[in-house]
């Protein structure tokens, strides 16, 4: 049998670089093309790093590079409608990309075209500007109830993604279970959901390559007083906690109890999805996504401005003027649709958001039913390629929004870039920070408001009584992957303290 095994997977990588693979004439380094152990060397070995590799082929091999056996990676925002369309040109999830990930069942883990439209059409409506006008009075109270809490927080040094996390995760539990984890009204930051998420990410590329890993992660409720305490906080979070909120909200549901505000979970029992699309465990699974989205990147974004500012008192101070334009009591903030209209406001969160990354990890796609033509330049010469359809196709924003092409100066953190109208269209397809297409990230408009209403609330109110804490560039910047972006091994985050008189 070993023989057997041995003499397959040879005459599958001989197949993988020979001529008669669609992807054959697709430029690259042979040993990405031969297998996926590249990609294993890179990621599982040296951890998160094969997104350095690919930048590296892009500048070896041009703007359309083949990454492993059966993907390709591009990097000219000029092609991203192509990948990322909507319309009814169909877009499958590659398997080797759902395969990092425990929540299978979630439109974030669905691989289907079709099936990922109906799940996400059953909660899509929650996600509109007009829902998340109605939820802004609930934003606006709990981002005003984190600066107290930091305002409180006493001479010692805080984490300040780990405390805009408590508001995102309050913000979003609410809105998906009809009640909020409560993070904010507890002492300190901790229990937080952000260290179970980051707890979950240092696996996926593991499970990527050796899906069967994820079922401990199944059984180990039985066993999560003897676990690991990281480990236990993982499974108790998804195995215990989140399924106990669906429950009850499925409870709630079937005995006619109406909440006040529309719920998530309320919605999709609402849906016309099928009686087994609205399994406990199948809404479960979605909701772990949703909250997940809804907690990490934003609360990234907001720390990723919060340094920035702090060590650029002009920047800080021409948004300060700006807002006392329109905030008349920090208090009681103007609306999400007043804020956003505020130009510098507005740019300062565009820059964040560009530097925070989103989701850094590369996001493919396939194409079902439609081979694409790919045209562009690389190095004065006119390339042109055709991406056969049924092979996943991507881009990653950890090399977009680093690209000098799109961003001159990519890692200065530069508000005015966007204040330039000639240029705008070119900077906005370069960022990746939601995805785009038709399974662009859902919470999108969740995250806007929050960022608006969080960052104008944390200007006015937080940052005039607090100084940054042994913090510097190298504890934000971006250093490898785990479908979020890392710094450092060693580094401490966005690190503040209140300041002395």
């Amino acid at each position: 049998m070993a023989i057997i095994w041995i003499a397959f997977h040879l005459l599958k990588m001989i197949y993988n670089i020979s001529p008669i693979h669609p992807l054959y004439h697709i430029p690259g380094p042979k040993l990405a093309a031969v297998s996926y152990l590249e990609e294993l060397y890179h990621d599982v070995i040296l951890h998160g790093r094969y997104t350095h590799e690919i930048r590296k082929m892009h500048k070896r091999y041009g703007p359309i590079v083949r990454i492993n056996p059966n993907e390709v990676h591009c990097n000219d925002p000029s092609f991203v409608d192509e990948i990322y369309a909507v319309g009814g040109r169909k877009r499958d999830k590659p398997i080797h990309q759902v395969n990092m990930t425990v929540i299978r069942n979630s439109g974030f883990g669905t691989v289907d075209h079709d099936l990922h439209r109906a799940r996400r059409s059953s909660v899509a409506k929650f996600f509109s500007r007009g829902m998340i006008a109605r939820l802004e009075g609930d934003i606006a109270a709990m981002t005003q109830k984190m600066c107290d809490k930091i305002l409180a927080q006493g001479a010692a040094p805080f984490d300040v993604a780990v405390a805009c996390s408590n508001l995102t995760t309050d913000v979003i539990s609410g809105y998906c279970f009809g009640e909020t984890f409560g993070l904010l009204d507890r002492p300190g930051w901790k229990p937080n959901f952000r260290d179970p998420t980051m707890s979950t990410l240092r696996y996926m590329f593991m499970f990527r390559f050796w899906p069967f890993l994820k079922g401990p992660t199944k059984i180990g409720v039985w066993f999560v007083d003897m676990l690991p305490d990281e480990t236990a906080l993982l499974v108790r979070t998804m195995q215990i906690d989140i399924p106990a909120k669906v429950k009850k909200a499925i409870d709630d549901w079937n005995a006619g109890i109406v909440y006040e505000k529309p719920t998530i979970v309320g919605a999709i029992m609402d849906s016309d999805l099928s009686a087994e699309e609205k399994r406990p465990e199948r809404v479960a699974d979605d909701a772990l996504a949703v909250v997940g989205a809804g907690t990490e990147t934003t609360a990234w974004a907001l720390a990723v401005i919060t340094y920035h500012l702090k060590t650029m008192p002009e920047m800080l101070e021409r948004l300060n003027n700006e807002l006392q334009e329109v905030v008349h009591d920090p208090r009681q903030l103007p609306s999400w649709t007043v804020l956003e209209r505020l130009p510098y406001l507005s740019a300062v969160i565009q820059e964040g958001l560009r530097l925070s990354l989103g989701v850094s990890g590369r996001t493919a796609r396939i194409p079902t039913e439609e081979s694409l033509s790919y045209r562009g330049k690389w190095q004065g010469k006119e390339v042109h390629h055709v991406l056969p359809k049924g092979y996943a196709i991507g881009m990653t924003s950890a090399i977009t929004h680093y690209d000098e092409a799109v961003f001159e100066d990519p890692m200065k953190f530069d508000p005015e870039r966007w204040l330039r109208p000639e240029r705008r269209k070119v900077l906005d397809s370069g960022m990746l920070m939601f995805s785009k297409g038709s399974r662009a990230c859902l919470g999108m408009n969740l995250a806007l408001c929050e960022l608006h209403l969080a960052l104008v609330a944390l200007t006015l109110r937080v940052f005039p009584h607090i100084r940054l804490y042994q913090t510097t560039e190298e504890d934000l910047r971006y250093d490898y992957d785990m479908l979020i972006p890392m710094p450092k091994v060693g580094t401490n985050g966005v690190r503040a303290i209140l300041a002395t008189e």
